[in-house]
């Protein structure tokens, strides 16, 4: 249980911090011309589904930490 959840958590920060740099390119993005930028708006929405997995995750067990 340990081990999972710390996996969780490095995860977690991890698409934490994918999620912010390449939001910030697709916010300068004025409009998708390559094939590099098609590659940025993708990683973006996957990773912030996965960002979103480990979040409900993660606060689910932290619920029931507290949960007596």
């Amino acid at each position: 249980m340990h081990k999972e959840t710390t996996q969780q958590v490095i995860l977690f920060i991890i698409t934490s911090i994918i999620i912010f740099q390449t939001g910030k390119r697709v916010i300068a993005l004025k409009d998708i011309e390559s094939f590099t930028d098609f590659f940025m708006v993708m990683l973006f929405f996957f990773t912030g589904i996965l960002f979103l997995n480990y979040l409900i995750k993660l606060s689910s067990k932290l619920i029931g930490f507290f949960n007596f």
